[in-house]
């Protein structure tokens, strides 16, 4: 009984990390799929906005159109009001013309018949008896007569251009009351419209603020993906035995490991770290380091092109020292042509993670040497003493210095 019980305990012990693996993984994937869900409703509301956001700015543009045409009418009104009330200015400086030359005319007249008048009968009986002829006066009265006719005439004359000029200034002032209530209507509409441009001015801003915090809640759910991501492929990683075709070795003269406390947390991208995704960056540092680069991953981070657009992207690495293409699929006769030429290698290996490369790897290692017929000694970024089959390597990556 106690011999049973003893293995039963065995079985137990033995089979509890894959429990407890299955477990972690499980619970971590499904958080992943959350916030992956997450940024995507982000990315998804903040595309609405950005169209939102588009037609809001149309919008604008079409009561800044609306507003430069009320103001050009606004302007033209303007220039009418000042013309129309010069013409009036004008109009009425040329009645008081009149006015004064009518005064004039009247001034006249009234001498001329002051002067006929003021002679009285004896002057007329005088005039009679020491003219030489009747036809002496007749047309000496003709004179007068004729002299106030001209004047009644210029008088009428007058009156008439005045007549004229007074329903000319009536028709001005008319006018120009219209032209005043049609400035108002286009201040009112100009005013209305600029009220308008405000609200939208106000809705874009709010709109671009929602956009930005959009993307914010779309980086972080991004980078929480990217962080658990991380992780399960550190458990699945850590669950490979130091057994298999591909095996660690213990020489340490050019290792690093991505997860060293040195540079663990440091970021590469926006979303990622060394400790979680270095282990390309961690790679490369180490065949730089054996071709004699004092590298170490955060100082190759500092000199590559690993990171583009703020975003951690390993296709394709690059540094003062060593450079290298996009990864290809494996081809071991290459590699052992490599390796036998002394250059090391970095592969890639399949640990049953969906990264969305083309060749389904989600970690790297550098091959070092072949060991027998179909071993080969590696450094892994994740550490020593670790193993991986023949069938989970996928692609390649060759360097060169």
């Amino acid at each position: 009984m106690k011999k049973k019980f003893i293995i039963i305990i065995t079985l137990f012990a033995l089979l509890l990390p894959s429990v407890i693996l299955a477990e972690d993984v499980g619970s971590l994937s499904n958080l992943k799929d959350y916030y992956a869900n997450q940024a995507k409703k982000a990315r998804e509301l903040a595309n609405q906005k950005q169209q939102e956001a588009a037609q809001i700015q149309a919008q604008i543009q079409n009561v800044n159109g609306q507003i430069e045409q009320t103001t050009a009418s606004l302007n033209e009104t303007a220039d009418q009001i000042d013309q129309t009330q010069k013409k009036i200015n004008d109009l009425q400086s040329q009645i008081n013309d009149q006015n004064y030359q009518l005064g004039v005319e009247k001034d006249k007249l009234g001498g001329v018949i002051s002067s006929w008048y003021m002679e009285g009968e004896d002057s007329l009986l005088e005039a009679v008896l020491s003219s030489g002829n009747v036809s002496d006066l007749v047309s000496k009265h003709s004179y007068y007569d004729s002299i106030k006719q001209q004047m009644e005439g210029q008088l009428e004359k007058i009156g008439l251009i005045k007549k004229e000029l007074s329903v000319a200034k009536d028709q001005a002032d008319g006018n120009l009351q219209n032209l005043a209530t049609l400035k108002k209507t286009q201040e009112d509409e100009k005013n209305y419209l600029q009220g308008r441009k405000s609200m939208k001015n106000a809705l874009l801003n709010n709109t671009t603020k929602a956009i930005s915090d959009l993307q914010t809640e779309q980086k972080d759910a991004e980078a929480k993906v990217a962080e658990l991501q991380g992780k399960i492929d550190k458990i699945r990683a850590a669950s490979v035995g130091a057994g298999g075709d591909v095996v660690s070795t213990t020489d340490s003269s050019w290792y690093y490991r991505q997860n060293d406390s040195r540079w663990n947390d440091y970021k590469i991208g926006n979303y990622s770290t060394i400790g979680l995704y270095g282990c390309l960056l961690t790679s490369l540092t180490m065949v730089a380091k054996f071709y004699g680069k004092d590298y170490d991953p955060v100082s190759a981070a500092g000199d590559s092109s690993f990171v583009h657009g703020g975003r951690y992207d390993g296709s394709l690495i690059s540094t003062g020292v060593v450079s290298d293409g996009k990864s290809q699929l494996v081809d071991w006769s290459v590699i052992d042509d490599e390796l036998s030429n002394n250059h090391p290698v970095i592969v890639g290996v399949s640990l049953g993670v969906d990264m969305g490369n083309s060749y389904g790897v989600s970690h790297f290692v550098v091959l070092k040497s072949k060991i027998g017929s179909n071993k080969y000694a590696m450094h892994d970024p994740l550490g020593e003493s670790r193993g991986y089959r023949r069938d989970q390597i996928k692609a390649m990556r060759i360097i060169r210095p």
